[in-house]
């Protein structure tokens, strides 16, 4: 049973592959066939170009017969092997595999024959089983033979060559086409044109509110000369570019286009353009938010990307755009997205260098539509600047002055000055200068101003300026490093003491050129007699002495000026009598160089106009000033002179003590005690003993000489001690060398007492000379003053061009060279006392003046305008004697001044008194002043009957006129004794009162005092004199009685504060400010501009140069 089913089992391979050969047979088959039919029916539509209905039926034709060829050979073929047909039996299959195999002939018909049988026997299945065996070797598969279909593969082949054909040949048109209008069958085609139209354009899509350029061109066998196209209703030409293209242009395409084109009677099918929506800024701006150092406000761009701007600026942009999805930022090939906020893209940056970019939009159908390229340029923060310069040494200022420029483009923050030892840069400091904040300022310093800083040590010091960069954390710029060397207390006043003497000699030169000037003007004085005009020449002899001293007065002013600046800075803290009585008396010489600028003004217009009697008038005064001036120069030069050898000898004594100190402390100091340190004490020592010989030959030069000691054996001992020290020192030998030291140091400070004790004598001795002269000159003065009153009375009473004015004029003339001999006496106690002050000299002048007016008007017979000249001398030397009186009061106080050394000013007689002590003092001086007058003058008697008998009238003989002059001169002895009792009364009432704290109360009294002392002076011994005196007393009762009033609470003295503020801003001199007005401080080449500005500003400079 096993062969049976297997014989079955071959039967069913032998089917499958019967019906698979027939499949292979059927592709083959339709293939062909089919490909011939779809060439075939695509040439009948290429040629005959079917209608509508024509291409229906050929479509459906095709189809059915490629439907019918593939039922045909590959449906069935299919459905069969797959046993969804039926196929051929066991039976039909025998008969092909006996027909194909001979020895199987109808044994396999037969073996089904049996096993069909429905009856079974073992006889029939024997048999069966028999002819299964002999059939079970035999492939019945090998009857069906694949090779057999390659007589089949023509007809697939065939087709296909002749498809690749068509291609290959360009004909691909041929089947392509007529494909198309096959499949299209429902679509109307025109047969074909001689020509067709060709779009060019790769895309029919236009960018809204944009232009699009349609480019077309024909192809075929006629090229048309016009084509139009058809938009709607309307029609319009296309331009022509070239033969066969054609161009038109859609202006602002904003919605879709339908339209054809026309040409030769030939229409083309419909075309369309499609609008697509574009990304469109609908606003556009810049929001600048400058660094808030800067102090700008924020600024808005709008329109326009670019901008120039100062580093550090956030540069927000705000952009508001239509049919936009996206805004990018593209820098340096990086992108970055706006944010979308409120319908607005926004993005923020912090500027710092130079920016170029591209702004960016896209939507969902234009990507990157738009790219709009901006610049923003950033204007760097420069570095300020500082310029630095000395102060001209013409401007002859008292310290080095450092004038500075400082600038930056946006603004300063700060300056400051940099100090530190030279060779020591560790050891750093600064110190802030006041500054404007602005973009340019100038500050003025002197250094070390406000610092506090060593003596005796080198400085480097430079500026350095700060701008206001907060964003470049306040750059900086220093300027040139400049020297200082910080004198010592002793340097500076040595160096103030030589610049002292130094302009003592310069003012001293300067007046000896006036002496010329005063000579030329006697020249130009006599002139003025010999002639009654001036011509051009004498007029030229005016104008050039008016230059000339014009010029001497500069020069003057300018060492008085020197002078003054020099004294203030000696001692400027220690209060000197002497030294403000010299500044008062410079700033007094400078007022009257100052008058004589306006009287030289005054001639300067008078020679202009030729004014001759009022020109010598006013040259007859500046005379007179300028003899003044000179006198007054003279005195002070000499004074000054004085003070500085007092100064100095004062200094070195202090030196010599301080060496001392020096050289004994060293001497007690083992580790010190070298022989460097002692050379240096020598070195001092030889440079203190050079001081000496030039203070010796500075005193000499004095016209009255200070008593100041130069021992030299002294001071050679005491070098020869101090060499033997250093010897001894350079043996190492401290022992021998420190009793020498002691030595020195000893002798040295006995030097310094000795010269200090000398320099104290020497003024008590001189302040008593000088009293005593003054006495004598007071006594002289007083009868001379007599002398010409009884003069006036003479004059007055002569006539015209008679004897009598001949006597008077030689009386006249004894007295001005009485008076010579006072002047004399007076000016050679002012050269060493600078209380004969400008005042009295000036008296002394207008005396000198006066006298020699009343000589010349009573030489031209004028006895009314000499007689006024007369009275003019005897006021002046009335006020005289009062000023000279005052002086010698103050003297004596000084000379009973308590304690040793030089005398304190106000600690003379009267200092202690009480005011019950002054009110009877003033009495008793009244009661000396009644036993002094005449019978004729006192109280209750006549006035006159005294003066008759001294004098026995006009008419008398010169006898009695001597005898009340002789009288005269023996009652000035008496008022003089009573005027000095009389000041120094008053000088005790003040010093009273200021203890008392009554100054203001007790100031009528004062001053009534000092009436009664003028009158003393002008009117000697009177009944009037004495009414003062009387009226005096009582006063003086009044006013004790109001002191006792006052109590305790008036005892309290009112103390001003002494102390200077010591600031840091000095005030500028007069020379410097007009220097800095005078110069323009800014260079304008280096002006902190932005830099779009620097060209316009240098071309403006330039058009205005």
């Amino acid at each position: 049973m096993e062969a049976k089913s297997i014989i079955f089992d071959k039967l069913e391979g032998f089917i499958k592959k019967f019906y698979t050969n027939e499949l292979i047979k059927g592709v083959i088959l339709f293939i062909g066939l089919g490909l011939l039919y779809f060439i075939f029916t695509l040439l009948i539509e290429y040629f005959l170009w079917l209608s509508t209905s024509g291409r229906t039926i050929l479509f459906w034709l095709f189809v059915g017969v490629e439907s019918f060829l593939l039922i045909q050979f590959i449906a069935f073929p299919l459905f069969k092997l797959f046993k969804l047909q039926q196929g051929i039996n066991y039976e039909q299959a025998s008969e092909i595999i006996g027909n194909h195999f001979s020895e199987i002939q109808d044994k396999l018909l037969n073996f089904l024959q049996l096993a069909n049988q429905s009856q079974t026997s073992e006889l029939l299945a024997a048999s069966i089983e028999q002819k299964a065996a002999s059939l079970q070797p035999i492939p019945f598969s090998n009857a069906v033979n694949f090779a057999k279909n390659k007589k089949f593969l023509p007809y697939a082949i065939v087709p296909i060559l002749l498809l690749i054909l068509f291609f290959v040949t360009g004909n691909s048109e041929i089947i392509s086409k007529s494909f198309a209008r096959v499949v299209n069958y429902e679509t109307k085609f025109a047969p074909p044109a001689p020509f067709e139209f060709v779009v060019l354009n790769k895309s029919l899509t236009a960018q809204q509110n944009s232009d699009f350029v349609l480019q077309v061109k024909t192809q075929g066998k006629v090229m048309p000369e016009n084509v139009a196209i058809q938009i709607g209703d309307e029609e319009y030409f296309l331009q022509n570019t070239k033969p066969g293209l054609f161009e038109y242009t859609f202006s602002k395409v904003s919605k879709d286009l339908t339209f054809s084109f026309q040409a030769n009677g030939l229409n083309s099918k419909d075309y369309q353009i499609n609008v697509v929506d574009v990304p469109t800024i609908a606003n556009f701006e810049m929001v600048l938010q400058y660094p808030s150092y800067l102090g700008k406000k924020s600024e808005v761009i709008q329109g326009t990307g670019n901008a120039v701007v100062p580093e550090g600026t956030v540069v927000n942009w705000r952009i508001n755009a239509l049919a936009t999805d996206k805004v990018s930022f593209k820098s340096n090939n990086q992108v970055s997205v706006f944010a979308i906020k409120e319908n607005n893209f926004l993005l923020s940056r912090r500027i710092i260098d130079n920016l170029s970019y591209e702004i960016i939009t896209s939507n969902r159908n234009i990507n990157e539509f738009e790219k709009l390229s901006y610049q923003i340029a950033t204007i760097k923060d420069q570095y300020p600047t500082i310029s630095v310069q000395i102060a001209p040494d013409s401007l002859k200022l008292k310290s080095k002055m450092m004038i500075g420029q400082v600038a930056d483009d946006h603004g300063l923050s700060k300056l400051q000055v940099v100090f530190y030892p030279k060779g020591n840069p560790n050891a750093v400091r600064k110190a802030n200068l006041a500054i404007n904040k602005q973009a340019v300022d100038q500050f003025i310093y002197s250094f070390p101003n406000g610092l506090s800083i060593e003596e005796g040590v080198n400085y480097e010091y430079y500026f350095e300026v700060f701008d206001n960069d907060v964003v470049n954390n306040y750059k900086s710029t220093k300027s040139s490093v400049f020297l200082h060397y910080e004198l010592t207390e002793e340097q500076k006043e040595d160096k103030q003491l030589q610049e002292q003497n130094e302009n003592i000699n310069s003012l001293e030169k300067s007046l000896q050129n006036q002496d010329k000037q005063i000579l030329e003007l006697d020249k130009l004085q006599k002139m003025n007699k010999e002639k009654s005009t001036l011509d051009f020449k004498d007029q030229k002899k005016v104008e050039d002495f008016i230059n000339r001293q014009k010029q001497q007065d500069e020069m003057m002013k300018e060492f008085t000026k020197k002078l003054t600046e020099n004294l203030e800075e000696f001692n400027p803290k220690s209060q000197d009598k002497d030294k403000e009585e010299l500044l008062r008396r410079l700033e007094e010489a400078e007022k009257q160089s100052e008058k004589n600028e306006k009287l030289l003004k005054e001639l300067e217009e008078l020679s202009k106009k030729l004014e001759k009697e009022e020109l010598f008038d006013k040259a007859d005064k500046l005379k007179q000033n300028a003899k003044n001036q000179k006198q007054n120069l003279e005195q002070l030069v000499e004074l000054t002179k004085r003070f500085y050898v007092e100064k100095k000898a004062e200094q070195i004594a202090d030196k010599l003590d301080k060496l001392s100190e020096k050289q004994d402390k060293l001497s007690e100091d083992s580790k010190e005690n070298t022989e460097k340190n002692q050379e240096e004490i020598n070195k001092e020592f030889d440079a203190i003993q050079e001081e000496l010989q030039e203070l010796d030959k500075e005193n000499k030069d004095l016209k009255s000489p200070m008593d100041i000691p130069n021992d030299k054996n002294e001071q050679e001992d005491i070098k020869k001690d101090l060499e033997k020290a250093s010897d001894e020192l350079q043996k190492q030998n401290q022992q021998k060398a420190k009793p020498k030291q002691k030595t020195a140091s000893k002798k040295m400070k006995e030097m310094g007492q000795k010269m200090s004790a000398s320099m104290s004598a020497g003024d008590m001795k001189e302040i008593a000379e000088d009293a005593k002269l003054l006495r004598q000159i007071l006594d002289n003065l007083l009868a001379f003053s007599f002398d010409e009153e009884s003069l006036i009375i003479t004059t007055n009473a002569t006539q015209t061009r008679s004897l009598e004015l001949n006597k008077v004029l030689k009386r006249q003339q004894d007295l001005k060279l009485q008076f010579k001999h006072v002047d004399d006496s007076l000016f050679a106690v002012s050269m060493r006392n600078p209380q004969i002050t400008e005042t009295i000299l000036k008296e002394v002048g207008e005396i000198h003046y006066n006298l020699d007016k009343s000589l010349e008007t009573l030489a031209d017979n004028n006895i009314s305008k000499g007689a006024s000249y007369q009275q003019y001398v005897l006021t002046s030397a009335n006020r005289l004697a009062d000023f000279l009186s005052n002086v010698q009061s103050q003297m004596s106080m000084e000379m009973q001044g308590q304690g040793q050394g030089k005398p304190k000013p106000g600690k003379g007689q009267g200092s202690g008194m009480q005011l019950p002590d002054i009110i009877k003092k003033q009495d008793g001086l009244g009661e000396k002043m009644k036993e002094g007058m005449k019978p004729g003058e006192k109280p209750g008697e006549k006035p006159g009957e005294g003066k008759q008998k001294g004098k026995d009238g006009k008419g008398e003989s010169g006898e009695g006129s001597q005898e009340g002059e002789n009288g005269s001169e023996g009652n000035a002895g008496k008022v003089l004794e009573i005027l000095k009792e009389q000041r120094q009364l008053r000088d005790a009432l003040q010093k009273a009162l200021e203890k008392e704290g009554m100054t203001g109360q007790g100031q009528n009294v004062l001053n009534q005092m000092k009436e009664l002392e003028k009158q003393l002076i002008n009117k000697g011994f009177k009944n009037e004199t004495l009414q003062k005196m009387l009226n005096l007393k009582h006063e003086l009762l009044k006013l004790e009685k109001a002191i006792q009033q006052q109590g305790e609470d008036t005892k309290r003295q009112s103390k001003t504060n002494d102390k200077n503020y010591n600031g840091t801003t000095t005030p500028l001199s007069k020379e410097l400010k007009e220097y800095l007005n005078s110069v323009e401080i800014l260079n304008r080449q280096s002006l902190p501009l932005q830099p779009n500005f620097n060209q316009k500003v240098q071309n403006y400079f330039k058009g205005n140069d």
